[in-house]
Formats: structure tokens, sequence, C-alpha cells
């Protein structure tokens, strides 16, 4: 995991996003802040994720590929990181260079919008933490988290 401080390339990531997904945060609940010009599928999370269900949406990055993945938690720190590294849910740490605390994302978006995509931009997860909805796209990664709906209890859209 390493923590995306090199802020021309912070700037270069949030503006792939705001470009190909037309990311446009809103706190309004009726507005869905991306648009997709590729297949996506939307799922509805029907709760809190525990630990097992965390450990599952990794696996299947991990399954998708061995490339590391960027986790993006907006307004906040982002990094480059590999599923493989199975970081914790919760996971943070104090940066003593910078003097803060340091908050890896969850994959379950808990209260800011989370997003988990290939450096390539070919597959990813958006999710939305007031709709409590993730928005996945790459056929792979569409294909596996339909194989783990029941798992991580969550219904399609």
């Amino acid at each position: 995991m390493k923590i995306i401080l090199d802020e021309k390339l912070y700037k270069e990531i949030w503006n792939i996003l705001n470009t190909k997904f037309k990311f446009n945060p809103s706190t309004d609940i009726n507005v869905i802040p991306f648009e997709f010009n590729n297949d996506y599928v939307c799922y509805k999370l029907n709760s809190v994720w525990n630990d097992n269900q965390e450990r599952r949406v990794n696996d299947i990055f991990k399954k998708i590929s061995d490339k590391d993945l960027y986790a993006l938690d907006w307004n906040h720190d982002c990094f480059e990181y590999n599923p493989n590294e199975n970081i914790k849910a919760n996971y943070h740490y104090h940066d003593i260079d910078r003097d803060v605390e340091v908050y890896f994302p969850t994959y379950y978006p808990n209260g800011d919008y989370y997003f988990f995509i290939s450096k390539n931009w070919d597959y990813g997860m958006l999710g939305h933490p007031w709709r409590n909805e993730l928005y996945i796209f790459g056929k792979e990664l569409m294909d596996e988290f339909s194989k783990a709906e029941n798992e991580l209890n969550i219904t399609r859209k």
C-alpha cells in the first residue's frame, strides 16, 4: 500500500475519473453522480459488511488480476495497493511525517465515496455512501460479483 502523495498524479487520477465517469458528487440521495459509457451493474447494499464480506470482495479483486489498483477516497488520502496485501477492514495508522491519521477505505462505502479501480481503468467498483450502492464495471468483475450476490448480501438493481 502506498499513499498517493504526488499532487500531479493525484489530480490526474481524479481528472480521469471526473471525465470518464462524469463524477459529480452530491448529497442529494436522488442523484446518481456517475455516468457510464460502458457496461456496468448497480447493486443495492442490504447491510453493512462484516469482515468475511470485506475479505470476499478483496478475493474477487485478487482473482481478476494480480496488478495494483487505485483505492480512492473522495477528498481524503488515496492509495495504490495490491489486493494480495489483504489489508484489513478499517485499517488505519498515524503518519508521523504528516502528523495525521491515515485511513484505508473499506470496500463498503461507509460515509464517503470510495472507488477501487484498475490502474488502466478497465474495471472497478464505485461506491455511493448515501444511496448504499455499488457500481461495478468490467466484464470479469461484473461476473464475479454476480456469483457472490448472496454471500455479499447485495441485490442487483
